[in-house]
């Protein structure tokens, strides 16, 4: 009689033991299957209730944000305000086994019902496991998994722990790695915006072509993210007078790229209203008046116009610090700015001119490029900038430099080896700001001619 008996008392543990292996690898394969964890989580929870005889309970995941537990499935309950709750509860069940890790078993009774009041309202034993997932560098909460309700108040086994346990522990790893694919995606999809935003910004910027035949001008800008705050200008106002602009947003990124966006719409438009340079940045800022002091952001910005027919740069100058005129004979004008950056008060935006030559030169550069930093955190300085610039237009007008039969203008010269002199300088280290640089110079009337 006893050899029956324990026979099939081995025979159910094996049925037992059967069912576990079957609902673990069913599990397993439904969540490897590429399904959200959220979409099967009614069907897990359904198979792992029925296995362990719970006719109640819930399958809750963590809400980063607002630090909550919330259930992903329900079982035998509605679904309730009641049913959403704080992961930092000292009573609940659900909210300890979420913080401590570890699995808690109520036997019944008020402690139960105070536990989980909607899963054990009538009293009955409760189960409750963290989901986790577990790395070499230790465990993290996910979520948990709360049972309820078997018949007869029956309690829960050490074997129903453990295969609760090794379920979350799936889930958990299924979680993991759909955050970790999540976030791929994320960062691919993120990654193409900022490519795409990057193209379309730089095609906003003109053509230096555009103030030929009478000028020649080279330009660039290099955000130091993806996008950025500088810009430039160019524009053939008539055939005696080329426009140049330079702007330079506070900040860089992608605020910084909007407001550089509307800056550039709003000065295109003024410039080709207006020659006059004062009026025109006036204009600019009375545009821009309302999203600078929205945005707590500010613009420098430099306009001049080369006139050719009275030899003459007449500009305004915004609060940009690095505007030149590079003389024939080497020296460096400083155009020097009368108003402070668009969006710091409303000081009047006063005109000035300097007398233009054949042999002069525009160069216009943003605060990027002096400000670039070495490994060693030190910092470029205007005067590196001037010199290249300088040893450009020597070498370019130097009989046998070879660049005049290589069709190099001189602009062009310039705007190299100032870029060049910035990456030897700072030898990889990233930008911290933005970098943008133009170079103009009127051709002489035998030129043009």
């Amino acid at each position: 009689m006893s050899a029956t008996g324990e026979r099939d008392g081995a025979t159910n543990e094996l049925a037992e033991r059967y069912e576990e292996i079957s609902l673990l690898y069913a599990i397993g394969e439904l969540l490897g299957s590429g399904a959200s964890v959220e979409s099967v989580a009614v069907t897990v929870l359904r198979e792992l209730a029925q296995t362990v005889g719970a006719p109640r309970g819930a399958l809750m995941l963590h809400d980063a944000t607002t630090d909550v537990l919330r259930p992903a499935a329900l079982l035998g309950v509605a679904s309730s305000p009641n049913t959403v709750v704080s992961a930092r509860d000292p009573v609940l069940l659900a909210s300890r086994a979420f913080r401590t890790g570890d699995a808690f078993v109520e036997a019944g009774g008020e402690a139960a019902r105070r536990g989980a009041p909607t899963l054990a309202s009538d009293g009955g034993p409760v189960l409750a496991v963290p989901i986790r997932r577990v790395s070499n560098a230790g465990g993290e909460s996910l979520g948990v998994v709360v049972l309820a309700g078997r018949p007869g108040d029956a309690p829960f086994t050490a074997g129903d722990r453990k295969l609760v346990t090794a379920i979350a522990s799936q889930v958990g790893t299924a979680l993991h790695n759909a955050r970790l694919v999540r976030a791929t995606v994320e960062q691919e999809q993120l990654a193409r915006e900022m490519r795409l935003a990057h193209d379309m910004q730089l095609k906003l910027l003109p053509s230096p072509r555009v103030v030929a035949p009478e000028a020649r001008a080279a330009a660039r800008v290099v955000p130091a993210e993806s996008v950025g705050g500088d810009f430039y200008l160019l524009a053939r106002l008539d055939a005696d007078r080329t426009g140049v602009v330079i702007g330079d947003v506070s900040g860089h990124g992608y605020q910084a790229a909007l407001v550089m966006a509307l800056a550039m719409s709003a000065t295109a438009i003024h410039v080709q209203a207006v020659i006059d340079p004062a009026v025109a940045v006036e204009a600019v800022r009375r545009s821009l008046e309302d999203e600078l002091e929205s945005t707590d952001m500010s613009l420098t910005l430099f306009y001049g116009v080369i006139d050719s027919s009275t030899g003459t740069l007449r500009y305004a100058n915004a609060g940009h610090p690095h505007a030149f005129v590079l003389r024939g004979d080497g020296r460096a004008d400083r155009l020097g700015a009368h108003a402070p950056p668009l969006g710091f008060g409303a000081a009047p935006i006063v005109g000035d001119a300097t007398p233009w030559h054949d042999d002069d030169c525009l160069l216009l550069f943003t605060d990027g490029v002096p400000d670039a930093r070495n490994r060693r955190g030190a910092r470029l300085g205007e005067g590196p900038v001037l010199d290249a610039a300088r040893h450009a237009r020597a070498d370019a007008t130097c009989v046998g430099s070879g660049l005049a039969l290589a069709g190099v203008d001189t602009a062009t010269a310039v705007l190299g080896r100032i870029y060049d002199t910035v990456h030897a300088f700072v030898d990889g280290t990233p930008w911290l700001d933005d970098l943008a640089v133009v170079v103009v110079e009127r051709l002489s009337s035998r030129a043009e001619s």
